[in-house]
């Protein structure tokens, strides 16, 4: 997105939510607190406003940037893929699926 000098506000909208997703969203994986459950709706809601106008292009770029921190993580270490390592952020988006 960088380097094709696209403006793009999910990412500033991103990083000014991690904070809050490792606030909410790390407490609710440590507990084995489903996404998809009313409680996680609950967590999600203090996450991401809901009223939020495009929850799918939010979701879209945290698939992204998962999908790009494991692929990098892999190649320093010249291993193959791991499964998601941010385990909140891959909360944030299984509740965004169920919930909105």
């Amino acid at each position: 997105m960088v380097l094709r000098g696209e403006i793009d506000n999910r990412i500033e909208f991103g990083l000014n939510i991690r904070p809050s997703v490792l606030e909410h969203a790390r407490p609710a994986v440590e507990q084995g607190m489903a996404p998809g459950s009313d409680a996680g709706h609950v967590v999600l809601d203090r996450i991401v406003p809901a009223d939020l106008s495009d929850a799918e292009a939010l979701l879209d770029w945290l698939d992204l940037v998962a999908e790009r921190y494991r692929e990098l993580v892999s190649l320093l270490n010249n291993r193959p893929r791991e499964p998601r390592s941010v385990p909140a952020f891959a909360w944030l988006a299984a509740a965004l699926r169920a919930h909105r």
